[in-house]
């Protein structure tokens, strides 16, 4: 734990026993013991002070406990973990760190706090709430509060049921539709713009413009163009052909395969290579679509796995972590490869949340997915396996991979994942074998 750290738990700490002090203070008060009550008056402004009305009220006490005194123990048994952090080992220690935070989190707890702040003064109207209720126009509002909060959690769900849908729809087609079930495009879809100088397609039913010096030439052109932004078939088979072409012209680069896992025959026609990140969201998706794709394959595809974490302690590259923990999981996989047991620890990985993972995670995962652990410390130590994952972290950077996860078809940039399955397709039929099918 660094010294900033350390600060930061050490100032926690001490707000805790704070807060446990303010907590005592008020549970010896709310127990009528005279040293507190006083202490409470002249702090609140007086006997008949708001906080003296607090502590005789029904809500003070929770279940016939003061709330005073589950402040205590909370507070007390907050810095009773947080004095632990700082006296235990390192590992223990890291457990209680901060190591990333949401901001719109944050934001809709300080929006809550200052919705309670903004109700306080009205604290004294729930006195009144039990003769309300004793109302037949008070039993409708609770009836209708209650009948709104049972739609308002129903619609919740279904929400969250129906986005639930709608992610395992993106993730079945993560990879783009099989060539047998892409419905031919209508002529005008995916037809490029004319170029200049060449007549429009609709030149046949009208008079040719002269060329692009015509304003009737360029209308048309706009017209074209606007028709396939309207549609969104259009505009996906215009950006998938486009994709095509350039995966088409990218000349291919020399990858080194050598001891490098790998999923699906070695000897099929198509040689995938995927740079890929343990704690990337994007390549947790593509490894669940890789590995339902290539058993249906038919042996057209071999998946070939490589590390590129995006994590500053490992990769050159980078002047800061986007991903930080994730070179330990790269090295885990080196080591997990010289067991012969890579895929269950890439799949261990993947299906485990992580945040900020250490050396004591990679150990904890790896034996849970059946490695030796003793071997796999001494591979961790081991120069050799980090000059294995360095030797990959540089080949990606000298073929300019930025980003995770980034894919080679035989050895071309694949510019988009939505297209995996059209190529695969098209580079199997060059070696004589039949279009995919779908399955």
């Amino acid at each position: 734990m660094g010294a900033s750290a350390v600060t930061r738990v050490v100032t926690a700490l001490c707000l805790c026993l704070a807060a446990a002090s303010v907590s005592g203070l008020l549970l010896l008060q709310h127990h009528g013991e005279p040293g507190a009550v006083s202490a409470v008056s002249q702090v609140c402004g007086g006997e008949k002070s708001s906080c003296e009305e607090v502590a005789r009220s029904s809500w003070s006490a929770l279940g016939g406990i003061p709330l005073a005194a589950l402040g205590l123990a909370f507070y007390l048994a907050l810095a009773l973990a947080l004095a632990l952090a700082l006296l235990g080992q390192a590992e223990p220690r890291e457990a209680l760190a901060i190591h990333a935070y949401c901001a719109l989190c944050i934001l809709t707890y300080v929006l809550g706090l200052c919705a309670l702040l903004l109700l306080l003064p009205a604290r004294r109207g729930l006195r009144l709430l039990g003769g309300t209720l004793g109302r037949t126009e008070g039993r409708l509002a609770l009836g209708g509060w209650l009948l709104g909060a049972l739609l308002a959690a129903a619609g919740v769900l279904a929400g969250e049921a129906a986005l639930g849908a709608r992610e395992a729809q993106r993730q079945a087609t993560l990879l783009g539709p099989l060539p047998a079930t892409t419905p031919a495009p209508a002529p005008s879809a995916t037809a490029p713009l004319p170029a200049p100088g060449a007549p429009p397609p609709s030149a046949a039913a009208s008079p040719a413009p002269a060329g692009p010096q015509d304003a009737r030439y360029w209308q048309q052109r706009a017209q074209q163009l606007q028709a396939t932004l309207d549609d969104p078939r259009k505009l996906e088979a215009y950006f998938s052909d486009k994709a095509q072409r350039e995966y088409e012209t990218e000349p291919p680069v020399a990858i080194d395969l050598s001891d490098v896992p790998a999923r699906g025959p070695l000897a099929a026609p198509v040689k995938v290579v995927e740079y890929s990140d343990f704690l990337c969201p994007f390549c947790r998706s593509l490894a669940v679509a890789l590995s339902q794709f290539v058993p249906q394959a038919g042996g057209r595809v071999v998946v070939y796995f490589k590390n590129y974490p995006l994590d500053a302690p490992c990769n050159p590259k980078l002047k800061q972590s986007t991903h930080p923990g994730s070179c330990q999981l790269a090295l885990g996989a080196v080591c997990a490869q010289r067991q012969g047991k890579f895929e269950a620890y890439h799949d261990k990985v993947f299906s485990t949340d992580l945040h900020d993972p250490r050396r004591a995670d990679v150990v904890r995962l790896a034996g849970q997915a059946g490695l030796d652990v003793q071997a796999l410390q001494a591979c961790l130590d081991d120069p050799k396996a980090r000059e294995a994952l360095a030797a990959q972290i540089a080949e990606a950077n000298r073929f300019g991979v930025a980003a995770t996860p980034t894919v080679y078809v035989n050895g071309k940039k694949l510019p988009r994942l939505n297209d995996f399955v059209a190529v695969v397709d098209k580079e199997a039929r060059r070696k004589g074998f039949p279009p995919l099918q779908p399955q």
